[in-house]
């Protein structure tokens, strides 16, 4: 995977993680236990991934182990 795209993807969840707090604290959604459904969703995915896109090695890290 490549630097550049791992850099958006992590953006994209970080956008993710936002809209899920901007939803637990709106009354956008008027049941608690739908909003609750929605809003633990949002947050799980959003950490999930940036925890996987920053745990990724980039390339130039892989190509310098590789030389020693």
């Amino acid at each position: 995977m490549s630097t550049k795209k791992n850099k958006s993807s992590i953006y994209i969840y970080i956008i993710i993680t936002i809209i899920g707090c901007v939803l637990a604290c709106s009354s956008i959604i008027p049941n608690d236990y739908l909003k609750l459904v929605v809003v633990m969703g949002a947050l799980g995915t959003g950490l999930y991934g940036i925890m996987k896109g920053l745990s990724t090695p980039s390339t130039t890290e892989e190509t310098a182990v590789d030389e020693k």
